[in-house]
């Protein structure tokens, strides 16, 4: 009986031909592992009390994850920070359920892309899946607004020759809160960078990558007035109007 070597061959056989129709129509047969390697971090949101409606979300990867002040710096603003890990713009579309539509939140601020700049991801592969996200975050909250904050022009960047795809990832960004209501771009890197537009060494740690308390207090300075705007602006256009 040659039976249970030929059901392996079979199997084999059609394994070979799925992943090769996947590969012919840029398909994933499953997740990749690294779209799974947050799912601790994410898990933590869904076991603990969402926060209030109306308040302020932060989303997006490790800038936001290590700005463990934001509370605090942006206080009293009602801020939630569940930026994570070193995500890219793929894993904050895959966490997308856990993390966005239980905030009921009135604004949320994005930052996002810079790994996926070092991940060699193409700007226009950057821009469409933010673009997704946004509609996404419209579709689940469609009272909300969004504020858009741009990849930081990091040392890292520099000394890597990136330079040039994160001003076309902010270049887009730029273009895409210009044609979306209730979307805004914010450009945090003037307040990072000299007169001449380099870094400024004090706001970064050893890595050249990540913020220090200064990178974080010249963000804020940025970003305090913009999160408050338009979080007031959503609060008014949620307000039903008197007859």
């Amino acid at each position: 009986m040659h039976l249970p070597q030929t059901i392996p061959a079979n199997a084999a056989i059609f394994a070979a031909i799925l992943v090769a129709a996947c590969a012919l129509h840029g398909a994933e047969p499953s997740p990749s592992p690294a779209k799974r390697k947050y799912t601790a971090d994410v898990a933590k949101w869904a076991a603990a009390p969402a926060p209030a409606p109306g308040g302020i979300l932060m989303v997006g990867s490790s800038i936001f994850r290590k700005w463990t002040s934001a509370a605090e710096d942006l206080a009293p603003l009602p801020v939630t920070n569940r930026g994570f890990g070193g995500s890219k713009t793929e894993d904050q579309l895959f966490f997308f359920d856990q993390i966005v539509p239980s905030s009921s939140a009135a604004l949320v601020v994005w930052y996002c892309g810079s790994n996926d700049v070092n991940a060699k991801r193409t700007p226009e592969s950057i821009l469409n899946n933010t673009k997704e996200w946004i509609a996404r975050t419209r579709a689940a909250l469609p009272q909300t607004r969004i504020l858009i904050v741009s990849v930081i022009r990091v040392p890292q960047k520099r000394e890597k020759g990136l330079l040039t795809q994160v001003d076309a990832v902010n270049k887009g960004l730029l273009q895409l809160a210009g044609s979306i209501p209730n979307v805004t771009y914010a450009d945090v890197n003037p307040a990072l960078e000299t007169a001449a537009g380099e870094p400024v060494a004090e706001c970064y740690v050893a890595d050249k990558l990540h913020l220090t308390p200064e990178g974080y207090r010249r963000m804020t300075s940025v970003l305090r007035s913009l999160i408050e705007k338009n979080w007031k602006a959503s609060l008014v256009s949620k307000t039903p109007s008197r007859p």
